[in-house]
């Protein structure tokens, strides 16, 4: 389907355009703006020059009156007189011609008492007040008058020859004023008055006209109502206004404010000439604007045309390259001969060049994809499906459930102790152990069926079309089977064992993930049961997974209420029954169940976060029985603090355990730190430095449950230990297996033989003493003696068993003695 799109040329139509009406636009603002800034410049010279007119012609008839009275009372020599009579008589003889003149109106002759010495018309309070002001001042006053129509009004101070003063003032006509402005402005005047209050035209009112140049002109200008609405803006800035096919600007010239009127003088341009030429001037820049646009427009469009054909030739053959149909591309004939080369030419030699390339490419990109999906899919290292292959065929076979009416499992395998194979031999033997146990594995499902590798030392079976969950089992038997033979690698011989868990399920809406992770509880099941055995999932183990979650979470909070505490269990010489020291175990009195087993949370807290807290609390519980035993009198008893990984790691555990000594104002030997063999081999190099450092102190070391881990003489040469403690695994069957007694008596042999201490844990009867005794073992610890006791009930027991350092010998009563107790140390 051919891509609908905006030519090339009509882009550049558009652009072009665009741009022309931009710059008209832009030329069209500024000439618009330089108009409108003459045009008010017009206005403001205007107005300029029509208050300079009016000042200039009220100056000229003040300047008139001024010197007439001046030669007026030279003449009648007022200042040799007495009083002002005979100036009252001749101003009444001067009268008519003032009037004839100088347009005089009225005229009041005033003296400082107020009394009206002369007077040609009635004594208006607007003149009386400004009598007053000279009368004050001392100084002519002068100011528009209008009482019906404007008058100038000049007030003088006049003496005579007391030194009397008296005021004379007159009032004159500004007809011949507005005449002088007509002829002088080349403009029509008119003076109209208003009645304001607040400064705006009082509604309903119309202006007066007083007098004017052009009644017929004034009356219409009136009639708009503009001057009533915009009165301010006018007197400011001057109004515009169109009437019939000419053109005014009318400017106001405030004559005088009185009470609620006002008296304005009007001035009335005729700006018709003005803005026709105007108007024509834009008519003709928008005419030639225009053109241009066409001619520009018609011309850009010959000269791109075929520049514009040759890259719609282009766009249309490029998507070919796209959809790689680069033979059909190629036949598209792209060139055009010309005598000098240009970009487009460039452009399509280069794009057959790519379409080449691109084609090249393009084959490669599918050999590497093919690659890239076995990646995805298979383990690199064991050629095994992976995860992804693993979660879509376990997907499939489960979709495919009702169509065949059949069950799939899911088998988890996990590597019994792998771990220990790349600690004690490098990953490099761990890696090619990996290949050889994925090749047992293939080897033990049948065609149809799925093995793959699920990370590290995991791998997971589907199996498909069951009938029944016994084929699952059968071949779980098989994979069973296969890891029972020794894995040669070079000249080693490794035995790896592994734990299955299988989970079966013929429903339909059974997710693919809900099936693996009951295959994985099974599996930890296997784990927990020993190991190198199967375990079928079933809903029981997901309530103890569920329990396990639970009680690490009740963990948590026995941690912020301290329902935890420590049990003391006695170690004494096997040869002198002395006290040697004391064992510190930690219990948990649940405010519900009860006494909580060690062997139910200590293996969650060893993987929480809160051990390392409860650890250091427990080592300081630890320094304070230390000195309740130091009073009571066992100064050599020491205690012996179990040790976990997480607290062994901790860098600041010196530092701790320096301050606590220094508190308590205790010795370093009256401590053993106890370690498990796993912590030991954990990390070889760190496990000794901090060894080291704490032996500095004068700490010394016991590795407890030894033969239950690596048991190896290696680590024994490397680390400073001092005390070897035996498993009470080994010691309960002692006298009825001779395997457990023949590695007992090794295990003291050899332990004594490198200057170590002997400490068999789980002793519970007398003849497991004397078997041990005979066989040197140095220090004995279990329920033959005593049980683990709580610390609040420590100083009673040994009030009861302790005598002078040593523990009362208990009566022989073997058949009432547990041969195996969880809670024993």
């Amino acid at each position: 389907m051919t891509k609908r799109f905006v030519g090339v040329p009509t882009k550049l139509l558009i652009l072009i355009i665009t741009t022309l009406l931009l710059l008209a636009v832009g030329f069209s603002s500024i000439s618009y703006l330089r108009l409108q800034a003459d045009y008010q410049e017009f206005q403001k010279n205007n107005i300029t020059q029509g208050q300079v007119q009016v000042n200039l012609h009220n100056n000229i008839l003040r300047n008139k009156l001024t010197v007439w009275l001046e030669s007026f009372t030279d003449l009648i020599q007022l200042s040799q007189q007495d009083d002002f009579s005979s100036l009252a008589l001749q101003l009444e003889k001067q009268y008519d011609a003032l009037q004839l003149h100088l347009n005089v109106e009225d005229i009041w002759l005033v003296d400082s008492k107020a009394n009206i010495l002369f007077a040609t018309n009635n004594f208006p309070p607007l003149v009386q007040e400004n009598i007053a002001q000279v009368f004050r001042l001392q100084e002519p006053e002068y100011r528009i008058y209008c009482p019906k129509n404007c008058q100038i009004l000049l007030s003088l101070p006049l003496l005579n020859k007391q030194g009397d003063m008296v005021v004379v003032t007159m009032s004159a006509s500004l007809l011949d004023m507005l005449f002088a402005l007509k002829t002088t402005l080349n403009r029509d005047v008119a003076v109209i008055r208003m009645d304001i209050e607040d400064g705006a035209v009082i509604e309903g009112t119309t202006a007066e006209i007083i007098s004017t140049s052009n009644m017929e002109l004034t009356q219409s200008i009136l009639a708009t109502g503009s001057l009533y609405s915009l009165l301010d803006q006018i007197i400011k800035e001057g109004l515009k206004l169109d009437l019939t096919k000419h053109s005014y600007l009318i400017n106001l010239l405030t004559l005088s404010e009185q009470s609620k009127q006002d008296f304005f003088l009007v001035l009335i341009d005729d700006v018709t000439a003005y803005t026709e030429k105007n108007d024509a001037y834009q008519r003709q820049f928008i005419l030639t604007l225009s053109l241009i646009f066409i001619m520009l427009a018609a011309f850009v469009y010959f000269i791109s045309s075929p520049f514009t054909k040759r890259l719609l030739l282009l766009s249309n053959a490029l998507p070919l390259l796209a959809k790689k149909k680069f033979n059909e591309f190629r036949q598209v004939d792209l060139k055009r001969p010309r005598m000098f080369a240009d970009e487009l030419d460039i452009l399509a030699n280069s794009t057959q060049e790519l379409s080449f390339e691109l084609e090249q490419l393009n084959l490669v990109v599918e050999q590497k994809t093919k690659e890239l999906e076995n990646i995805a899919m298979y383990d690199l290292l064991t050629g095994l499906p992976n995860r992804n292959m693993l979660n879509y065929q376990l997907r499939k076979s489960l979709a495919n459930i009702a169509r065949y009416e059949s069950g799939v499992a899911v088998l988890f395998l996990d590597l019994d102790d792998f771990k220990k194979v790349n600690d004690s031999n490098g990953h490099n033997i761990g890696d090619k152990l990996l290949i050889q146990a994925a090749e047992r594995v293939r080897v033990s499902v049948g065609e149809t069926d799925l093995a793959s590798r699920f990370g590290g030392d995991e791998f997971v079976i589907i199996l498909s079309h069951l009938k029944h969950i016994d084929e699952a089992i059968a071949v779980a038997d098989k994979v069973l089977l296969q890891f029972k033979e020794s894995i040669k690698l070079g000249s080693n011989m490794f035995y790896v064992s592994t734990s299955i868990g299988i989970a079966y399920t013929e429903s339909t809406i059974e997710k693919a993930e809900d099936l693996i992770s009951h295959a994985d509880i099974a599996m930890y099941e296997a784990k927990d049961n020993g190991g190198g055995q199967y375990h079928v999932y079933h809903p029981d183990m997901f309530q103890r997974v569920a329990h396990r979650v639970m009680l690490e979470g009740e963990v948590r909070q026995a941690l912020a209420k301290q329902q935890f505490s420590l049990s003391l269990q006695p170690q004494i010489c096997a040869k002198t029954k002395k006290i040697y020291g004391f064992e510190a175990l930690l219990r948990w009195q649940h405010p519900e169940r009860g006494m909580i087993s060690p062997e139910d949370f200590i293996p969650i807290l060893e993987n929480s976060q809160h051990m390392i807290e409860l650890g250091y609390w427990i080592i300081r519980r630890c320094f304070e029985l230390a000195t309740s035993l130091k009073n009571y009198g066992l100064a050599e008893a020491r205690i012996a603090i179990n040790l976990s990984a997480g607290q062994f790691m901790d860098p600041n555990l010196p530092h701790f355990l320096n301050e606590l000594l220094v508190e308590f104002s205790l010795k370093a030997r009256d401590f053993e730190l106890e370690l498990t063999e796993q912590t030991l081999v954990k990390d070889m190099d760190h496990t000794i430095a901090m060894m080291e450092s704490l032996k500095l102190i004068g700490f010394s070391f016991a590795i407890d449950d030894f033969g239950t881990g690596y048991s190896s003489l290696a680590y024994l040469k490397k680390m400073p230990v001092d005390v070897i403690k035996i498993d009470k695994s080994f010691i309960f069957g002692m006298l009825e297996n001779q395997s457990d007694f023949q590695i007992i008596t090794s295990t003291i042999a050899m332990v004594k033989n490198l200057g170590l201490m002997v400490v068999a844990e789980g002793v519970e009867t007398q003849a497991q003493l004397r078997s041990l005794t005979e066989n040197d073992c140095d220090v004995i610890q279990g329920y033959y003696y005593s049980k683990p006791i709580p610390e609040k009930d420590l100083l009673e027991a040994l009030d009861k068993q302790v005598v002078s350092g040593f523990w009362k010998v208990p009566k022989s009563n073997e058949s009432s003695l547990p041969l195996n107790n969880l809670s024993s140390g």
